[in-house]
């Protein structure tokens, strides 16, 4: 193993250690200024138990749907107590310090209790959060392409991500979306990686079966793998189990779609030379090299990565996900600093970018920066 990535790791692990135990600390605090007598002995094994729940959950070799459960709402609830945490102490030292507010008040630092204001907001967002994970929100987009050659001017796309199907995916909501986007009526769907997480869950085959036999477009569905459908090794049984479904996996190659009208190329992750035994990816222009380029060309690559590669071998719509819109605030300062945009459609000259913020999540079921999103893209080429 390398020795600089096992150092980082180790960082990362105390550094969560440091967080969870300040997080417990005032958690605690808020729960002796109301019940006195609760014992640490008590506490602590429970708070530790919460707080490494997602970790122990995907360490384990058996299946424990409660723990995985809590451990992924942990995610969340750890981010926001942390915050509001800080911003209670940080609130209580300038208190303290220029008698901001009045006695009364200023005893609530004092007795602790003001750290209970800290659970409640976080109840209050996880409950939010979670209403936002499955509210569909529809974004459409007017696209042109120009200076191309091809029998038709119009073509109705859809473009969804990152549905993270598993056990613990939320199947009705997929079915929802799946059949809110077969009544748009789309002459082409496109699937922009991160469909499954890590593996293909057999658990839930007939849920997800349901969910692609309910899609439909008029010129069929083309989808491109994401970094999560190789983290459980299962990448060539999930590009089986697509195909049988009907869907086209384009895995660095490129194929005529819509009559011969486009081309439509399927780039692999960006991280997939870390996880597979074929190396790096193909570039854009060994994925294109015996393409006609007059033709309008659709390039499916599941991160916005790369972007200038893509529009400097002549793609006219680069179709990407994996942002999800940063999906807890304020993560989105992280995506928007990492990548040309984290979500919507970015143009440059006569190159398009859309990037959704994706239909499932991942990790906890909850959004707090974006909704769970099905992009509409009315195309006009000429």
């Amino acid at each position: 193993m390398n020795i600089a990535f096992l150092a980082l790791g180790i960082l990362i692990l105390i550094a969560y250690l440091m967080l969870n135990f300040y997080v417990g600390l005032r958690s605690y605090h808020g729960l002796k200024a109301f019940f006195p007598s609760f014992p640490r002995v008590v506490f602590w094994p429970l708070f530790l138990v919460i707080a490494f729940s997602f970790i122990l959950g995907r360490m384990v070799s058996f299946e424990l749907p409660f723990f995985s459960s809590m451990g992924m709402y942990w995610i969340a609830a750890f981010l926001y107590l942390l915050m509001f945490y800080i911003l209670i102490d940080l609130a209580g030292l300038l208190n303290t310090h220029f008698k901001l507010l009045p006695e009364r008040w200023r005893q609530n630092w004092q007795n602790k209790k003001i750290y209970i204001l800290g659970v409640v907001l976080t109840a209050i967002v996880l409950v939010f959060g979670n209403w936002s994970s499955q509210t569909l929100q529809i974004s459409e987009y007017d696209l042109e392409i120009n200076n191309k050659t091809t029998d038709i001017t119009e073509l109705k796309a859809v473009l969804i991500a990152d549905l993270h199907l598993d056990s613990y995916a939320n199947i009705n909501h997929l079915e929802n979306a799946a059949q809110e986007i077969t009544s748009l009526n789309p002459d082409v769907i496109f699937l922009a990686g991160d469909i499954f997480e890590n593996y293909l869950d057999l658990n839930v085959i007939d849920q997800i079966d349901s969910i692609f036999d309910t899609l439909e477009a008029k010129h069929g569905i083309y989808a491109a793998l994401g970094n999560h459908e190789y983290y459980g090794g299962q990448d060539a049984q999930i590009i089986e189990y697509l195909e049988h479904k009907g869907i086209v996996v384009l895995v660095d190659e490129v194929t005529e779609a819509v009559d011969g009208n486009i081309y439509i190329a399927g780039r692999n992750d960006y991280g997939s030379g870390h996880m597979m035994e074929l190396g790096e990816r193909k570039s854009v222009e060994d994925i294109l090299r015996d393409v006609d380029h007059i033709k309008p060309i659709f390039l499916l690559d599941h991160q916005p990565q790369e972007v200038e590669e893509a529009s400097a071998a002549d793609v006219d719509l680069m179709l990407s996900g994996h942002t999800h819109g940063g999906q807890l605030f304020p993560i989105q300062i992280f995506t928007k600093a990492l990548f040309i945009i984290d979500r919507g459609h970015w143009l440059d000259d006569d190159f398009n970018l859309v990037v959704t913020t994706g239909l499932g999540t991942w990790g906890p079921p909850v959004r707090t920066n974006s909704k769970s999103e099905i992009v509409v893209m009315n195309i006009s080429m000429n």
